[in-house]
Order: C-alpha cells, then sequence, then structure tokens
C-alpha cells in the first residue's frame, strides 16, 4: 500500500487543476499574452472558468459532448463572456458516438466502455473534427488545445492534425491514464505523433513542465496529463520547465 502511494506522489496522480500544474502552465501562458484557448471535454466548465481567470486577454471555446453535462456548463460559464460553449464533442471526422453518461459523476462521461462500477445511461452524441469546429468559428490560431475526453484522445488529436502540421497551435495538454489501455493509443505512441508534426512532449507537475524523450517505463498509466509543445517555441519551453 505505501509503495502505491508513494508510487503515485512520485508521478504526480493528482486531479486537481490548482496543485497539479494545470493552473501553473496557464499562468505562463498569460504571461505569452494568450488569445484563444479550446478546452475539449469541458464536463462542468472548472478549467474553462480557471483558464479564463488566468488568462485574462484569452476567449475560451469549451467543447462539451454530453448534452446534460453541456447544460451545466453553458450555466456555470453564463457569467463570464469570455467563456462560448458548444453543445457537441470534437473527434476525427462528423457523426455520432455512443456515450455512457454518469450522471453522478459526469467528468466520467466516456466513449470507450471504461468499467466504472456506477450506474450509466447511453446517449448518441454528436462530434466533430477539430479543425473544421475551429474554421467554422473563424480560428485558424489556438495558443492551448486542453483535451480532456476519456480516452478519446487519438481521434482528437487527428482532427486538428491540419493545424498541427501547419504549426498553427502552440500549446496542447492532454489526459493519459488507465482509459489508454482500452484504446491502446500509449504514451510513445502520443510522443511520435507529436514528434512527426514538430512538437515536444514533456510531463506536468507542480512546479515545472519535464520534456524529454518518452521512455518505456513511463508507459505506467499514471498520468495525469502531458503538455506538448511546438519545438520552435523555445521561449514557451524555458517558461514552462520552470
Amino acid at each position: 500500500m505505501w509503495c502505491r502511494r508513494y508510487l503515485s506522489w512520485y508521478g504526480n496522480l493528482d486531479y486537481d487543476s490548482r496543485s497539479n500544474g494545470e493552473h501553473r502552465v496557464l499562468q505562463v501562458l498569460a504571461r505569452f499574452e494568450a488569445r484563444t484557448i479550446v478546452d475539449a471535454g469541458a464536463n462542468v466548465g472548472d478549467w474553462s472558468l480557471a483558464a479564463a481567470a488566468l488568462c485574462t486577454g484569452a476567449q475560451v471555446h469549451a467543447f462539451e459532448i454530453s448534452p446534460p453535462t453541456f447544460e451545466t456548463l453553458s450555466r456555470r460559464t453564463a457569467g463570464e463572456p469570455r467563456i462560448r460553449c458548444h453543445g457537441k464533442g470534437l473527434s476525427d471526422s462528423p457523426g455520432t458516438v455512443r456515450l455512457r453518461h454518469f450522471a453522478d459523476q459526469p467528468a466520467l462521461s466516456t466513449a470507450t466502455g471504461y468499467p466504472h462500477p456506477l450506474p450509466f445511461t447511453e446517449i448518441d452524441a454528436e462530434v466533430v473534427a477539430g479543425a473544421d469546429a475551429l474554421s467554422s468559428l473563424g480560428l485558424h490560431e489556438v495558443d492551448l488545445l486542453k483535451i480532456d475526453v476519456e480516452g478519446m484522445e487519438d481521434r482528437v488529436l487527428r482532427g486538428f492534425d491540419p493545424l498541427l502540421r501547419a504549426g498553427r497551435i502552440a500549446l496542447v495538454q492532454f489526459e493519459y491514464g488507465r482509459a489508454n489501455v482500452l484504446t491502446g493509443f500509449l504514451l510513445h505512441h502520443a510522443a511520435a505523433f507529436f514528434r512527426e508534426r514538430g512538437y515536444v512532449l514533456g510531463k506536468i507537475y507542480p512546479d515545472g513542465v519535464e520534456f524529454r524523450e518518452v521512455r518505456i517505463e513511463d508507459e505506467d498509466f499514471i498520468g495525469p496529463n502531458y503538455l506538448a509543445c511546438r519545438a520552435d517555441r523555445v521561449d514557451l519551453i524555458e517558461a514552462l520547465r520552470g
């Protein structure tokens, strides 16, 4: 038990954005005058609200796939005019996906079939390719794309491929954990994906981002959050390192 606790601490197994380093990423980004932030998998809006509060010059586009959760998101962010909510999910192509919605814990809602021991309802939810969604909004540059989609990370990333290959997204934050066991999209797959598109990958810690090559021992499914940065943004990389 104590060994597991130590490994969780060492691996920063912390989903509280205030303490796990996510807020620090936003604080650093604010110094670079971020203008556009995309929250893919916004849930009830906690991260979007934090992004708007910390990056005071940015517009936040919050996408939420689950209709019941979207209603809560819209209500909670209604007082912040710089958050624009979109009631659809992001993927690699337009269509619908079968979603398990957990009413008691909406953050766990997933299209992967993860075996959470909780009651759920199944919903057919709309998805659209990320690049197409942003194009329809007139957006062609993104300072930070945050992805928290309970196992659909690879599909969301492919949906943004045109923008990533063009270097139009400066930073991409995404989750990595046990859901990746089910999807087969492992950390070294993510590292190769970003390397081919001119990005460097690092793990988010409370006091900084550790940018380095992914090792086989890093496939620990502890996560929780990794950050990809354009390799040519040396200024941003150094600031994020801490």
